[in-house]
């Protein structure tokens, strides 16, 4: 049976991101609004007028809205009004639920859940004595909330771990290979810019033909998904936090290497003009996962990377082949003694050079 609901105020951006969720999971859902226009109500298959809360005879049109429409249960993001139908909906319309009421404690309880994710999220693995100094918990959870917006697979082991290493980099450019969404960029431009580092670079050739990495699973799924939708989606999600820190070359990386040299410059129509030292801070190896692409990708980047700069091989650990792992280990035993330090977190492993 297909669940109606009722979402009032519907204009509110909370209110919208809930339409898209519940009709997402296949419910019928009903906007409603007090303003004599609102332009959200073309975005519900049905539309309903209400007086405003404190106005006489809201009860009782709630409750005829209700009944007319076969409502279920009815959502509101504001928390004034939240409280009004908290009051009086089991009056009006017995049965009928209240979905999240209290909306603004809610919001206190994921930001005190993001809090304590911050507090987690400080690097317990390694310790440097030498660095930036450390980010505030504020910092961090304002970071990670803003990774939460951007879809992807870089999670909290990660993070900690990209902001350890970007606290304890040299000055040079950040580059990552494989950039898709823009979840780990996001992250990367801004460490880089709170510790004016460098500029970021990221290198993807977000081409549909780049994406097959010979496992039958993968492949069947890469060829559901657009990579033109994602280099969109990644500009989308950068063009806010890229302030001229960061650009794209959208290349093979092994083609985009040859590009790569000291005082290159990048100009993108959505990110403007950034210029590039030549020399790389902190290096992260997120493409194509295929053992061949990963050691062209390693070949091409690791030897531009800077005495005590960082190389991330991320998937070290990878449910689906040891290409990434394979490549990571031939790259710890051919830089030797030049490796100051190693670890594994979580699937990625990272190599800081000596300085």
């Amino acid at each position: 049976m297909v669940e109606t609901i009722l979402v009032f105020p519907a204009g509110l951006p909370d209110a919208q991101r809930f339409r898209t969720q519940a009709q997402a999971r296949g419910a019928r859902v009903i906007g409603a609004s007090s303003l004599g226009f609102d332009a959200a109500a073309a975005d519900y298959e049905a539309w309903e007028t209400l007086p405003y809360v404190h106005e006489d005879g809201f009860a009782q049109a709630l409750g005829e809205a209700v009944r007319r429409c076969g409502v279920q249960a009815v959502f509101s993001p504001h928390e004034v009004v939240s409280g009004v139908l908290a009051d009086v909906l089991e009056t009006v319309a017995p049965g009928v639920r209240l979905i999240a009421p209290n909306p603004a404690l809610a919001t206190e309880r994921d930001y005190e859940a993001l809090t304590a994710r911050a507090e987690d999220c400080e690097s317990r693995w390694f310790a440097l004595s030498d660095g930036q100094p450390p980010l505030t918990t504020i910092e961090r959870a304002g970071l990670l909330r803003l990774l939460d917006t951007i879809p992807g697979m870089s999670d909290l082991d990660k993070a900690a771990a990209l902001i350890g290493a970007m606290r304890h980099a040299p000055e040079g450019d950040v580059v990552e290979i494989g950039s898709w969404w823009g979840r780990s960029a996001a992250l990367l431009v801004m460490l880089a810019r709170r510790w004016d580092i460098g500029p970021v670079l990221c290198v993807d050739p977000w081409a549909n033909s780049h994406l097959d990495q010979g496992v039958a699973v993968l492949d069947q799924a890469s060829a559901r998904i657009s990579a033109e939708a994602a280099f969109r989606i990644f500009q989308i999600n950068l063009a806010p936090l890229a302030g001229g820190r960061l650009n794209y070359l959208r290349a093979p990386s092994t083609e985009a290497a040859q590009a790569y040299r000291p005082g290159l410059t990048v100009r993108t129509d959505t990110f403007g003009t950034t210029a590039y030292e030549g020399r790389i801070s902190l290096l992260h190896i997120d493409g194509n996962h295929a053992y061949e692409s990963v050691a062209a990708d390693a070949e091409a980047w690791v030897p531009r990377v800077k005495p005590g700069g960082w190389i991330v091989f991320d998937d070290y650990v990878w449910a689906f082949g040891d290409g990434p792992r394979r490549v990571g280990d031939a790259w710890l035993e051919r830089l030797g003694d030049k490796v100051a330090l190693a670890f594994v977190i979580g699937t990625a492993l990272f190599v800081k050079l000596a300085p």
